[in-house]
């Protein structure tokens, strides 16, 4: 594909993005994205194939974008709190700040039914990030003396992040909900005292 192709995708895809934000992806048809491309239909067809097609780009861009996000957060020299809530922020800020609360679990549900395997790259991506935070900052936290491993802890901070993502509150109230999280979470892996077995 030639980098003038390119560039007309990643410009469609950036322009769908915003139109299934505001109107979930049932609501939305190929005459929006095209307006919002500020393009004729044919020309968005001449990149891709419909809207599922569109939507699925969309996902994998996220995913791509989140990812790369949260490497360089942790790469910041702050807190191991402070890093972690930044790298799940950079997640909560793509729905919060851009999807209409009425629409969040909307849009999830959707998403999971058209593109579940994007979703789960996202999940599984945000997941490894966080667990390889968590591995790094073994020094700084307790992670040997308690019974759940890193990545558990790791899938355990993401599940929870979509479900603040999900509720219909305003985005201050969503983020200081993550920093909570966040905290508890860290003063529990802090702690010296190991936690009891699981079952």
């Amino acid at each position: 594909m030639s980098e003038g192709a390119a560039a007309k995708q990643d410009h469609i895809v950036t322009a769908a993005l915003g139109v299934f934000c505001r109107h979930g992806y049932r609501r939305t048809s190929m005459d929006l994205i095209a307006r919002a491309a500020r393009m004729s239909r044919p020309a968005v067809y001449q990149y891709f194939g419909g809207k599922e097609e569109i939507f699925r780009a969309a996902g994998e861009k996220l995913v791509a974008d989140i990812v790369t996000g949260a490497r360089a957060v942790w790469g910041s020299g702050d807190s191991v709190a402070d890093r972690l809530y930044g790298m799940l922020a950079i997640k909560l800020d793509l729905v919060a700040g851009s999807v209409e609360a009425r629409l969040r679990a909307e849009l999830l549900a959707e998403a999971r039914e058209v593109a579940g395997d994007v979703v789960l790259a996202l999940e599984e991506g945000c997941t490894a990030v966080v667990e390889a935070a968590l591995e790094a900052a073994s020094d700084e936290l307790d992670l040997v003396g308690h019974a759940i491993p890193a990545h558990d802890a790791a899938a355990v901070l993401v599940a929870s992040l979509a479900g603040i993502a999900q509720q219909e509150a305003p985005p201050e109230v969503l983020h200081t909900r993550l920093r909570q999280l966040v905290d508890l979470t860290v003063r529990g892996l802090t702690s010296r005292t190991p936690a009891p077995a699981m079952p």
